[in-house]
């Protein structure tokens, strides 16, 4: 069961020498306090391990929309880290929230985590978002759990490879689970995605995760 969970904000620097990288003020970046925190199965086939891993919401509250990286780590009862949680980043439009899987760092199980320590380690101001997207979405109940069905629309002028999540919430808001899918698209195709979530889901979503082109 998750008990507790602590927020810390760390600056990151990054950038070039021509242009240095643009952040978005941390204090933009909240993440709330209803995180999951999980030991099960993590990957597929011979890439399959039981590790321990957090599903956290962060909400960009500013009107820009930015790369946001959370990280942290995994703490017992006492405080005591147990092992730190990889950093990932996901797009998060101005005024939207997104749900972060964030993994243990060596893909091990730590079964006496009791809390996690969850950090925002930084929130890249982009020029321009994604170049794929999620349209037409639709959300309903199908007999005590809840189905979403979108398109994703690749803009760039090239084939990708795209990460599509879902996020399913229980009637608390809490993350239950985040379902993902790679998808191959051609340059300016539509493709529909559709998930199914857990029984006792009362809300999902679909985002856009990883792009590859």
């Amino acid at each position: 069961m998750f008990r507790a969970l602590a927020f810390a904000a760390v600056a990151l620097l990054g950038g070039c020498k021509s242009k240095p990288a643009k952040q978005l003020d941390l204090d933009a970046i909240r993440v709330t306090g209803d995180a999951r925190l999980r030991t099960d199965k993590v990957g597929d086939g011979q890439f399959a391990s039981q590790t321990t891993f957090v599903l956290v919401d962060a909400e960009n509250v500013a009107k820009e929309g930015a790369h946001v990286t959370l990280g942290g780590d995994l703490t017992s009862s006492t405080g005591e880290v147990l092992g730190h949680l990889k950093p990932q980043s996901l797009w998060i439009p101005g005024g939207e929230k997104r749900t972060f899987a964030l993994v243990e760092n060596e893909r091990l199980a730590r079964p006496e985590s009791t809390s996690a320590r969850i950090v925002v380690k930084g929130a890249l101001l982009s020029d321009e978002p994604p170049r794929a997207r999620i349209t037409d979405l639709h959300v309903f109940d199908d007999y005590g759990k809840v189905v979403v069905q979108a398109n994703l629309v690749n803009d760039a002028d090239r084939i990708g490879q795209i990460m599509v999540i879902a996020a399913f919430h229980d009637p608390g808001g809490r993350p239950m689970t985040r379902p993902f899918q790679m998808i191959a698209i051609d340059k300016g195709q539509t493709r529909p995605v559709q998930f199914v979530g857990p029984p006792g889901s009362k809300t999902g979503t679909i985002f856009v995760g990883d792009v590859i082109y």
